[in-house]
């Protein structure tokens, strides 16, 4: 099988990479190589390319305190429409939303699949990404598995468990804006999602991707922290909670009805164990 996985420099896409392709055939552009919001780049590229399934990581926008570029919404739009136009009929097609589409400006309690569309996202990113649940809507060779958040190697130093982490390995104090409750699903847990739905076909279209338990990034923080010795400070420096952000995953149990989430303590120091041996490794 012949998949072709964009977005493969980034975070999701690289581990992907990693994870996939000693089964399968991996077709693997990179955005400066194949600029999917180009409509003839695209048509070019499946008319030299043979495509079996397609793995849609490519996104623009969605960082946290950071301002959406005046172009997200139809760039988002573009990708996907120039991949669903020019790919073959029996090709399927896995597309990642995100809990943005709820409209994150509100507190999100394990919020589900049917109230899509209910609130209208004030940002450019959720407003692509609730747009592009409407385009696949009626469509039945598209999954669009929306995450609300996910952690593990290569995610940006900026993130904050790998924040967390360094901090913790230099000694210093780890600092939280302000406290919050995220659904964090592990990025083995996702790839191993990803992997069975190239093999089975879902029996919904927009299915959230979230474990059985919310953790604050307190909690998070105070994990790392027992982890190693000596301990650190950490500080909240805004009192209060900030929105939640946590979907419900009933529609993701009932189609992989045994799938077994890794816990919090056991991911955490899985990454822990690889920044501090990559750390290591760059003094030496």
């Amino acid at each position: 099988m012949n998949i072709l996985l964009t977005g493969s420099g980034g975070f999701i896409g690289k581990n992907l990479k990693a994870f996939l392709s000693p089964q399968y055939f991996l077709l693997t552009p990179r955005s400066f190589e194949l600029n999917l919001t180009n409509e003839n780049a695209v048509r070019n590229y499946f008319h030299i390319n043979d495509i079996d399934f397609i793995i849609h990581c490519g996104s623009i926008g969605g960082y946290r305190n950071q301002k959406d570029k005046d172009t997200t919404f139809e760039d988002n739009i573009a990708m996907v429409n120039n991949i669903l136009k020019f790919k073959k009929n029996s090709c399927r097609v896995i597309l990642f939303g995100s809990g943005a589409m709820y409209d994150k400006s509100r507190p999100l309690h394990k919020v589900a699949e049917n109230e899509i569309g209910k609130f209208i996202p004030k940002d450019l990113y959720g407003k692509s990404k609730l747009e592009i649940a409407k385009i696949i809507d009626k469509r039945d060779d598209v999954v669009c598995l929306n995450i609300f958040g996910c952690y593990g190697q290569y995610e940006k130093d900026s993130r904050f468990p790998t924040y967390a982490i360094k901090q913790k390995l230099r000694g210093e104090k780890i600092s939280i804006n302000q406290n919050v409750i995220f659904d964090y699903i592990y990025i083995k847990d996702l790839c191993k999602i990803i992997k069975y739905f190239i093999s089975h076909k879902p029996q919904n279209k927009i299915i959230n991707v979230t474990p059985d338990k919310s953790i604050s990034l307190l909690e998070i923080a105070n994990i790392i922290n027992k982890i190693d010795n000596p301990r650190v400070e950490i500080e909240i420096l805004t009192k209060g909670m900030n929105n939640e952000y946590t979907g419900s995953n009933l529609l993701l149990k009932s189609e992989i009805p045994n799938f077994q989430f890794t816990d919090y303590e056991k991911g955490l120091k899985e990454l822990f164990d690889i920044i501090k041996r990559i750390e290591q490794n760059e003094k030496n």
